[in-house]
């Protein structure tokens, strides 16, 4: 089962409270594959994720330690970021396999490189390039997929939560 929509953020604020919106209905073992250019929002993202998930403020990218935890809210956060991996990410895989199955919220920026291995039910969020408006640049479409029941669920009950 598959489901999909496209969205359309004009700030980072907005790209944060979409996160928030997630994380407010997600649940345990959600996958979240996170795709586009340096700067295009995942992190802002999952800033948002965690907050509605009931975590503290997460205001960087994981590059250098590749997975951030985090405890203490509604469900547990698995941060990671593939970026520093690149290509060498799928030989990396047995070290991520308690995150991609286990009870917790698994966010991957740069989840591309993991494609094949993610697990079959997942949401897929693709930031695409920013358009110009007026002469802003912050706006940008957000293509977000689901794979597999429990996904489409969760982003159905997360789109009724999305006002914009």
């Amino acid at each position: 089962m598959e489901y999909g929509v496209t969205l359309t953020v004009t700030s980072a604020l907005a790209t944060k409270q979409l996160g928030e919106f997630c994380g407010r209905v997600v649940q345990p073992g959600t996958v979240i594959g996170l795709r586009g250019r340096l700067g295009a929002g995942k992190t802002t993202f999952v800033a948002g994720l965690a907050r509605g998930l009931g975590l503290d403020e997460i205001t960087h990218s994981p590059t250098f330690a590749l997975v951030s935890e985090y405890e203490g809210g509604r469900l547990p956060l698995y941060h990671m970021d593939l970026y520093r991996l690149g290509e060498d990410a799928t030989s990396e895989i047995a070290l991520f396999d308690e995150y991609l199955y286990g009870e917790g919220v698994c966010a991957i920026e740069w989840a591309d490189l993991l494609q094949a291995y993610l697990p079959e039910a997942h949401l897929d969020l693709h930031f695409l390039e920013p358009v110009a408006h007026g002469e802003s640049f912050d706006t940008r479409q957000v293509v977000i997929s689901a794979k597999g029941i429990a996904s489409v669920n969760v982003l159905k009950e997360w789109m009724t939560l999305w006002p914009y």
